[in-house]
């Protein structure tokens, strides 16, 4: 939460930013925390800030097709996407994580009629019971969460959205596939935890592989992260992502599924 807070704020100082998150220097400044751990972690800087504003495209997109959807981020976490977006006026929005996180996001958010949080597991899935009530399309998001899962509940989760939605349109994020188990090697997440660092349970090298899991998963759309960082990796990990297999093998990816 604090790695991804700290990443926005740091975007802003950019003359160029790729993301410009307000609201993430003002939580900062009142967080009591060691953020100089993180000043040398361009890799994970630059590619939260990506993520961010590519989640941020899509959402957008989704909202200016369907004006009158139910949006639920999954993780929420200290995430402004809400604000970032101008407060679309919605159906709804609500942000979900567990009662320990949304206790802390009540600290510098606002919940209003149309924008509210649930404190709760992403795999309680009473949210589905609440998003489903309204009748309305409905667009989930899951940033920074899913790769910290194992395939098996992972799949499992989407086993259950597809059980659940008729139709549903999905945002999530995709783990570089190097990643996987090898936590204690990244650049941020290696550095908190007091060794016990949190470790990176789930990616695919191959995301159509999803659509096996249920014949109502759709790939919609899918973006390699390394093609919208401009410039701003590393020169030498730009030369290596021209390789194909180092392309495939350490890029994140944002995709769009259709559930139908």
């Amino acid at each position: 939460m604090l790695i991804t807070l700290w990443a926005k704020a740091e975007e802003i100082k950019r003359p160029n930013p790729l993301l410009k998150d307000e609201k993430a220097v003002e939580i900062l400044e009142q967080v009591d925390y060691d953020f100089t751990k993180f000043k040398k972690s361009v890799m994970s800087q630059v590619g939260v800030c990506i993520r961010a504003s590519l989640i941020d495209k899509e959402a957008n997109e989704f909202i200016k097709k369907n004006p009158d959807a139910v949006v639920i981020q999954l993780g929420a976490g200290l995430d402004a996407r809400y604000e970032r977006l101008g407060a679309p006026e919605v159906t709804h929005w609500y942000e979900l994580d567990v009662p320990e996180s949304i206790e802390l996001r009540k600290r510098f958010f606002n919940e209003s009629a149309h924008h509210t949080f649930l404190a709760m597991s992403l795999f309680d899935y009473r949210w589905i019971d609440i998003v489903k009530a309204h009748q309305k399309p409905v667009l989930i998001i899951l940033e920074g969460v899913l790769m910290y899962f194992p395939k098996n509940e992972v799949e499992a989760f989407f086993q259950k959205v597809c059980q659940e939605f008729e139709e549903a349109t999905v945002l999530l994020d995709i783990l570089a596939y190097v990643f996987v188990k090898q936590a204690k090697h990244h650049d941020t997440v290696s550095k908190v935890g007091d060794g016990n660092v949190p470790e990176f349970k789930w990616s695919e090298l191959f995301t159509r592989e999803m659509e096996k899991w249920n014949p109502k998963i759709h790939l919609e759309k899918e973006y390699y992260m390394s093609d919208y960082d401009q410039k701003r990796f590393p020169f030498i990990f730009r030369m290596l992502y021209k390789i194909p297999l180092f392309y495939r093998k350490f890029n994140q990816r944002i995709i769009r599924l259709r559930i139908s």
